[in-house]
């Protein structure tokens, strides 16, 4: 980690969610997440290019992949069409959930896929998730906020999440375990009912920088009580009323949304989404990759 002083901090302030109501839980999302530095990229599936010029901090929405098989599945170099990644015989999209794709650089500098699943459960009033994902070639880090260590010893393709109060954590930095702090990650904004990811990217060889996602995320359930003892829980859009009656004891119910995995990052072949665009560091353009019929010569 001894070059990280020199790495890029800073979060870009552009971020675009996309909004999913309270059924968001249900809802199928998979995100492919280009977080390897300084090479664009066409994504080919089985000879089509399905990804066209997918630059590096941007996303492609594979949604509409849900539930296929994608058979040989390369990621080349769009300047010359050499191989980045692959070829993957066949990668299973799963049919539900809440996943990102990330190409990414693996501790020995090599270029990879892992499926990451997403944390769409929701969170008391007033908090919300930050998920840090290593996505970056170098050794295990620690994440500081206000001089405190809420993750520590995260390395290469694990994820950890923290609950935080809504607004703005300023001044976090990124450290090499148990070192001192090297790379300022900068200001993250954390909105209600949303998970905000922050990957982090790149190279302690070159730079480390950082791709932000926001997922949103179900509303809390919340209980109010009426004239008659009347009490009434929502949760994620499922509602339970229990009325009370005096001298009787009262259960009031709370249909929750129900956690899922965190994933610590998998290969390519166990699947992968996500709901949401994304920002890079150095102010790189967000857009989605738009999916192409074409034939590759």
């Amino acid at each position: 980690m001894k070059k990280l002083l020199t790495t890029v901090g800073a979060i870009a302030a552009l971020t675009f969610a996309v909004a999913q109501g309270a059924s968001a839980q249900a809802q199928t999302a998979i995100t492919l997440v280009h977080g390897i530095p300084g090479t664009t990229v066409d994504v080919v599936v089985d000879g089509s290019v399905v990804v066209d010029d997918f630059a590096p901090g941007t996303t492609a929405d594979l949604t509409t992949y849900a539930g296929q098989t994608l058979n040989n599945v390369e990621v080349l170099d769009s300047s010359d069409d050499s191989v980045v990644i692959g070829p993957i015989t066949s990668l299973d999209i799963p049919d539900s959930g809440n996943w990102s794709i990330v190409a990414m650089l693996d501790s020995n500098g090599a270029a990879r896929l892992a499926s990451f699943e997403n944390n769409t459960a929701s969170v008391e009033s007033g908090n919300a998730r930050l998920t840090v994902r290593h996505t970056a070639d170098f050794g295990p880090v620690d994440v500081v906020i206000a001089g405190q260590r809420p993750i520590t010893n995260l390395s290469n393709g694990q994820s950890q999440e923290l609950i935080l109060p809504v607004g703005t954590v300023s001044g976090a930095q990124l450290a090499p375990t148990g070192g001192d702090p090297a790379v300022n990650i900068g200001d993250i904004g954390l909105g209600a009912d949303t998970n905000t990811i922050l990957y982090v990217v790149g190279s302690e060889d070159t730079s480390i920088s950082f791709i932000q996602q926001v997922v949103s995320l179900p509303a809390p359930a919340t209980t109010t009580t009426v004239a008659g003892g009347s009490t009434t829980t929502v949760a994620g859009g499922s509602t339970t009323t229990t009325t009370t009656i005096a001298g009787a004891t009262t259960t009031t119910t709370t249909v929750a949304a129900v956690p899922q995995a965190v994933n610590t990052g998998s290969p390519i072949d166990d699947n992968g989404t996500s709901i949401a665009l994304i920002a890079i560091v150095g102010g790189l353009v967000v857009a989605g990759g738009a999916f192409l019929a074409r034939r590759r010569a």
